[in-house]
């Protein structure tokens, strides 16, 4: 794809997803653990409480959504040529890489660029619309999919689900090293077939061990949102296609235990919403402390600098610090470990600025070629926004 495409693809990715108030990609780090399921479900009970939702299936090689939702059929396009989604219900709407395939049997064997290309056209080439909820199936383990889905997404923010066994909490553990390292916030865990309830008893049998999703959790760091017991007959509604019925059941355990979960994660949601810092609260600070990325004595992009100046403002007196050499691409959280509460740069990522803005460090971008105290005086007369 040539650099004008990417742009444009780029552009309509921005705007589309402008729309769309949360972004959750449901991932998993070994594939079996029901982590399909539980994407579907989230999107059925969040629609179901009035929230206007869509759930994309990025799982290329393995796409289960439309089954479990009992939709086929290929996409619509609008007269705008963009795809409408399948509308599932009045809240609710869905796209799949099965939609576009001719033989839903058919295998997809495509590279690394291609499959990033098909997300982006999935997130800005599809009439979403207005959406409170998009929740995003991806495929298991840290491949591309995910990997493309955190690019393009700067706000998307994950949901790990496992099994209790430690087989499967040894791969949770490495998403959640993926998380950390693409700077994507993991919401929280989910521990799915912890336990079965015999249907003649009613004792709870632990067929794969219990307690190990939230162990891991609490080790990490990171919220746990709940459990869920093995139900065959959600397996059964999955397959037939009947997902949506069985949701609707209110008294089944499973739908109860569910419910809990979704408060969670609407909590959680809460919990984690960014707001970018105010500049002008900066700027009447008694003191800044500031890092503008350079290039061949330049201002540069924050992806494509040599070294890093540090400046602070005491008083309105601009200081010269320090400045820290740079080998390879600058990483947002490079700069929050230079403690400081401000960036200038030439340009910036829209991931870089959210991962800084939710670690609350001001952005100024677009700014001139000017020397650093240049810059800082620009910024303190409030010439630079």
């Amino acid at each position: 794809m040539k650099g004008k495409d990417i742009k444009e693809q780029e552009i309509m990715v921005r705007e589309s997803l402008k729309k769309i108030k949360n972004k959750i990609m449901v991932m998993s780090g070994k594939g079996g653990v029901g982590k399909s399921t539980v994407a579907v479900c989230l999107a059925i009970d969040l629609s179901g409480r009035g929230y206007k939702t869509g759930i994309l299936d990025v799982d290329i090689h393995g796409p289960n959504v439309p089954r479990m939702l009992g939709i086929s059929g290929f996409l619509d396009v609008s007269p705008s040529q963009l795809l409408i989604p399948k509308t599932i219900t009045v809240n609710l709407s869905a796209v799949s890489i099965e939609y576009l395939l001719a033989d839903k049997d058919q295998a997809v064997i495509w590279r690394g660029p291609l499959k990033h290309s098909a997300i982006a056209q999935f997130i800005g080439q599809v009439a979403w619309g207005e959406l409170d909820y998009l929740i995003i199936d991806s495929p298991p383990g840290t491949g591309d999919e995910p990997l493309s889905v955190a690019q393009l997404i700067p706000d998307a923010k994950g949901i790990i689900v496992t099994q209790p066994q430690e087989i499967s909490l040894a791969d949770v553990r490495k998403c959640i090293t993926f998380c950390r390292q693409i700077e994507m916030e993991p919401i929280g865990i989910i521990e799915n077939m912890s336990g079965i309830i015999c249907p003649h008893c009613g004792k709870k049998f632990y067929i794969f061990k219990s307690g190990g999703g939230e162990r891991t959790a609490s080790a990490a760091g990171i919220p746990f949102l709940g459990t869920l017991s093995f139900d065959p007959a959600v397996v059964e509604a999955a397959d037939e296609g009947r997902l949506l019925i069985y949701m609707s059941d209110e008294k089944r355990p499973y739908n109860q235990d569910f419910k809990k979960i979704t408060d969670n994660v609407i909590k959680r949601i809460e919990e984690t919403k960014v707001e970018p810092v105010s500049l002008e609260e900066i700027r009447k600070s008694k003191w800044i402390k500031i890092a503008i990325p350079l290039s061949k004595e330049k201002v540069a992009p924050l992806y494509d600098a040599d070294r890093i100046v540090i400046y602070e403002v005491v008083d309105g007196d601009i200081r010269y610090l320090n400045t820290v050499e740079q080998e390879g691409h600058i990483r947002p959280s490079d700069i929050k470990n230079f403690q400081v509460n401000l960036i200038i740069v030439k340009d910036i990522k829209d991931k870089a600025r959210y991962v800084l803005d939710r670690d609350r460090i001001g952005v100024v971008s677009n700014v001139p070629d000017l020397p650093p105290e240049k810059l800082i005086k620009e910024f303190l007369a409030g010439s630079l926004k």
